[in-house]
């Protein structure tokens, strides 16, 4: 805790989930890579989490810089993205709600 979530053109990941859409569709989404996406619900979150590779956590942080749109989610107050966000809690998902999340996703749900 305490240490900061940082966008992907700081830390090289290559675990985005903008990395499973083409160049046309990363343009459309407006996806940045020098921006962190930060989630104002817990169920949207873990969802997000439960698409990384083998799971994931979920982070409760405090946003930094200015906060912005994302211009890819529909729903204004549900997504926003920052320069960077002060980790303040870590959460990991149970695999059974990993499990869960994937099988609703897959049917078409979103949790």
């Amino acid at each position: 805790m305490g240490e900061y979530l940082l966008p992907p053109s700081v830390t090289h990941t290559p675990h985005v989930l903008s990395a499973f859409m083409g160049e046309e569709g990363r343009a459309r989404a407006g996806v940045r890579a020098d921006r962190v996406y930060v989630a104002t619900q817990y169920e949207a979150a873990a969802l997000f989490a439960a698409l990384f590779p083998g799971g994931g956590w979920v982070y409760r942080v405090l946003p930094e810089g200015p906060l912005e749109a994302d211009p890819d989610c529909d729903d204004p107050t549900l997504s926003l993205a920052c320069p960077r966000a002060r980790v303040v809690e870590v959460l990991q998902l149970h695999p059974a709600d990993v499990v869960r999340i994937l099988e609703s996703v897959q049917n078409g749900g979103m949790t």
